[in-house]
């Protein structure tokens, strides 16, 4: 912004503002550096192996994907304590994301069947509860991965129409399905996408590879940023709120014990990895990060034997 101060007036005002936020300086935003690991919830009698957890925009309140004694649900609980509550049945549920105003929260269903047979869609359940639809344009793309960047929703998943995998968007409320990336991609998952539109994701190294690269996808091209990284399922990445820096979920390859790991977007080491209340653990699985905060939700489903959602950062 290019301020033109005219009047003295003016300049003594500028002055006096600048104090004022000399005295109360806004806050920084996060990079991702983690501070503190709590349990949200373990799995019990309510569920068991949690595969994937977002947090509302303000990160108060988790919700997250595991198997139930009927199947499979949708399931929420406060972030400082208390007990989990089923939100919807599902079938296949893996990702899940957080609506920016916090109203919906999206799945993707592997096995959701279309009235033609198509199998796999974006599921949206009020964060409230109440009957869940499926948005439009998802139909028979075998979702995993889910993101939200503004008014689009962005997925890993397959083509409808050829079965190739890659990296498709939808608008918000359901639409048309666009491509973002097929060519250069094998088998995508995780997935975080920056305000600018960048789309950052953990992608095989190879048909059947156990580690996974870190890529970047921005105007039709793929940029392998790191490789080798040991991920879980659905591999656990996240952009810091200042967007500067990917939070990563894997696991150390001489332990094979949880740990996060810090990148640029660059593709350098950001620090040394962390591990802190999840070290004991070994099956990393999603993370994302809250709209509006430097929080983040983590599961390992098979922590504490019968899974555990985290907190990173816990306001």
């Amino acid at each position: 912004m290019h301020l033109r101060l005219v009047w003295p007036c003016a300049v003594a005002a500028a002055v006096l503002v600048a104090c004022h936020n000399d005295e109360n300086p806004p806050a920084t935003q996060g990079d991702g550096s983690v501070h503190a690991v709590s349990t949200v919830v373990m799995g019990g009698s309510t569920f068991r192996l949690p595969l994937d957890a977002a947090l509302s925009p303000d990160g108060k309140t988790a919700y997250f994907t595991a198997l139930a004694d009927d199947g499979a649900a949708l399931f929420k609980a406060p972030v400082r304590g208390g007990v989990a509550t089923k939100l919807a049945d599902l079938l296949a549920p893996v990702g899940v994301e957080v609506s920016a105003d916090g109203n919906s929260v999206l799945v993707a269903d592997a096995a959701v069947e279309s009235s033609g047979g198509a199998l796999g869609a974006i599921v949206s359940v009020p964060s409230s509860g109440g009957s869940s639809s499926t948005l439009s344009g998802t139909v028979g793309a075998l979702p995993r991965g889910v993101a939200i960047s503004g008014d689009r929703v962005v997925f890993s998943g397959v083509d409808p129409v050829d079965g190739v995998a890659g990296i498709f968007q939808v608008a918000a409320n359901g639409g048309a399905l666009t491509t973002v990336q097929k060519v250069g991609l094998i088998d995508p998952t995780g997935l975080a996408v920056a305000s600018t539109g960048e789309v950052y994701a953990l992608d095989a190294e190879s048909e059947g590879s156990a580690t996974r690269r870190l890529v970047k996808v921005a105007g039709g091209n793929v940029t392998v940023l790191t490789q080798g990284l040991r991920v879980g399922f659905p591999a656990g990445i996240a952009l810091a709120q200042n967007e500067r820096v990917l939070l990563v979920a894997s696991t150390d390859p001489a332990t094979g014990k949880n740990r996060f790991e810090r990148f640029s977007l660059s593709g350098s080491q950001a620090g040394a990895p962390a591990n802190m209340a999840v070290a004991n653990f070994s099956e990393p699985a999603g993370l994302h990060r809250a709209q509006r905060a430097d929080t983040y939700a983590f599961v390992d489903s098979g922590a504490n034997e019968t899974g555990t959602v985290f907190v990173v950062n816990p306001l």
